[in-house]
């Protein structure tokens, strides 16, 4: 959009409706990075964490893991 005028200049399927998970995945990751200083820093699966559904990492609650692997698994293709 030009900010003069509010027209767009220029749109590629700005109109197709699409699943939200890759821009929170994205977002998630930007966060972390943002907020945390060691990405070695070993964490502890909460209950709750191991309850999500959708990954493909099999954490279990009391496992644990550094935040850089969990951005890993994080970035990880979702499943389909």
């Amino acid at each position: 959009m030009t900010e003069k005028h509010g027209k767009v200049l220029f749109g590629k399927k700005e109109n197709e409706k699409c699943k939200m998970a890759s821009t929170t995945k994205i977002m998630t990751a930007i966060v972390v990075l943002e907020r945390v200083d060691d990405l070695n820093e070993v964490t502890e699966i909460s209950a709750k964490a191991a309850g999500t559904g959708g990954s493909r990492l099999g954490l279990h609650k009391g496992d644990k893991i550094s935040i850089n692997d969990l951005l890993y698994g994080l970035m990880l293709c979702s499943r389909k």
